[in-house]
């Protein structure tokens, strides 16, 4: 139902009260703005330290690019604004920007927004239906709310069946991509639930960051030791280099009452055999008031101790910002972040840093996925050109292109990437040695995620909200579980897909 502009505002500025204004909010002011002129296809906030032309241009690229110049020609001209997260693939995608429009004319914009602006920004446009955005990333998490107003992608071909790549190969995307990004209601595949639930797809993978533990490498061999395995060696890692004297702390978090917080959390919760739904024929109901998961959030808060102070009002936004400056020694953080920390100009620590899978629980180590997709508005004016766009950003050739950007690469949501010898040589000899770490964790399938129903906005909150509270000492481990659990149940206690 749609509601007023009045009322939206109301309602947004109290769901703001949970948000964070990110450490990158003044790139989200220089990277609102669209390109100034047809004859300017490097729009001004684009820093350029590497030259398009000099990358490797893959096989499925080139011919891509050919395939686009011929069929877009009735497009040129026309202008799309992309509505993203403010995270290091669209970054990516934002940079080969000058190519795309050099080979099609069709001038995009990107509106790259903090998380909670970004959410607020699209639930406005859709809840309004206005055609303010031509395509949207949609989180994972978020799809129920967003599904209907999105053109499913097997619709826009054959609707538009001049203008679909011939080579167009959906199933290329890593399972976990297009289970848990493209697809409502989701497919469950792996452990707690292994379920598949036959949604159907209304978007394409666009990224997958998932969570890994970051180290100073530097740091670990000038003491002689290597990292930890377990969550109580992890603890014990982040004691030993908690110095604040030398200028760092052991380790930092996302512990604000924000969506950040249920990421984190999820790593200890699966590790220790706990998980916060059931999921049956009736529905979905909250299980989380057990004993894995108060000894899971017991864990978790036990980190406090050795972590920045600043975790407590922190995101993934900000736990990044202190890797970059040197201020912690050890996080739990998306392996996107990777580029972050290692982006020459922005950076004090390129190069320091060491990856590993997330410390082990009683039930091994989970790395908690938050990828998001992105569609077409259905009340976008370009649907066709929205389409071309879609086709090209989601492609294998464009990831491969943009994996090899040196301020903004992220874990490839299409398998083959890996397979390329140029990519493979890069995986193993420069900057992209995350990628190794990513790889085994798909291989065991030991990966955590959040699941969309209509009623998740306000599951959200509840669940920030608490396990923040614990995290600040406000609630003990076992109060914050059954508050929980409590108040989820007065919202559902069972809940509909």
């Amino acid at each position: 139902m749609a509601i007023s502009r009045r009322n939206f505002l109301k309602y947004a500025t109290a769901a703001l009260i949970g948000g964070s204004a990110t450490t990158l909010s003044t790139q989200y002011l220089l990277s609102t703005s669209s390109r100034s002129s047809a004859t300017d296809p490097t729009p001004s906030n684009m820093p350029v330290v590497d030259d398009l032309d000099a990358r490797y241009k893959p096989p499925e690229y080139l011919e891509l690019m050919e395939w686009l110049q011929d069929v877009s020609k009735p497009y040129k001209g026309k202008k799309l604004v992309t509505a993203f997260e403010l995270e290091p693939s669209p970054l990516g995608l934002q940079r080969m920007d000058p190519d795309y429009f050099k080979h099609t004319g069709i001038d995009v914009g990107y509106e790259l927004a903090p998380y909670t602006q970004n959410l607020l920004n699209t639930t406005l446009a859709i809840s309004t239906q206005a055609p303010t955005y031509d395509l949207i990333n949609v989180d994972n998490s978020q799809l129920a709310r967003f599904k209907d107003h999105l053109i499913p992608p097997q619709e826009l071909a054959e609707r538009y069946p001049e203008i679909t790549f011939p080579n167009l190969d959906t199933d290329d995307f890593f399972d976990s991509a297009w289970a848990f990004s493209s697809k409502y209601p989701q497919d469950l595949i792996f452990p707690p639930y292994g379920k598949h639930l036959d949604g159907k797809v209304f978007e394409w993978p666009q990224d997958m960051p998932m969570m890994v533990r970051f180290y100073r490498k530097d740091l670990y061999e000038n003491e002689g030791i290597t990292p930890g395995k377990t969550w109580e060696e992890y603890r014990e890692d982040l004691r030993m280099f908690n110095d604040s004297s030398a200028g760092y702390f052991g380790g930092a978090s996302m512990a604000f009452s924000h969506i950040s917080i249920i990421f984190e959390y999820l790593n200890h919760l699966h590790s220790f055999g706990g998980k916060i739904w059931e999921i049956d024929e009736d529905g979905i109901r909250c299980v989380i008031n057990s004993d894995e998961a108060i000894t899971a959030l017991e864990n978790y808060v036990q980190l406090k101790q050795y972590s920045d102070p600043v975790s407590s009002s922190s995101t993934w936004a900000e736990v990044g910002l202190m890797m970059t400056v040197g201020r912690v020694v050890n996080a739990i953080q998306f392996a996107d972040y990777a580029s972050t920390v290692n982006n020459p100009i922005q950076s004090k620590t390129p190069g320091k840093w060491g990856y590993l899978k997330t410390p082990e629980g009683p039930e091994g180590s989970f790395s908690t996925f938050a990828g998001a997709g992105v569609g077409v508005s259905r009340y976008s004016r370009n649907p066709e050109a929205a389409w071309l766009w879609l086709q090209w950003a989601t492609s294998l050739g464009t990831q491969k292109m943009v994996i090899q950007d040196p301020l903004h690469h992220s874990v490839p949501t299409r398998m083959k990437v890996y397979n390329d010898p140029v990519i493979q040589q890069k995986i193993e000899t420069g900057n992209l040695d995350y990628l190794k770490v990513i790889k085994d964790i798909m291989a065991e399938s030991h990966v955590a995620t959040l699941i969309s129903f209509p009623a998740w906005p306000q599951i959200r909150l509840i669940l920030s909200r608490s396990l923040s509270q614990c995290w600040s000492s406000t609630l003990t481990p076992r109060e914050a579980i059954k508050q929980i659990q409590e108040e989820i149940d007065k919202v559902g206690p069972v809940f509909k897909f």
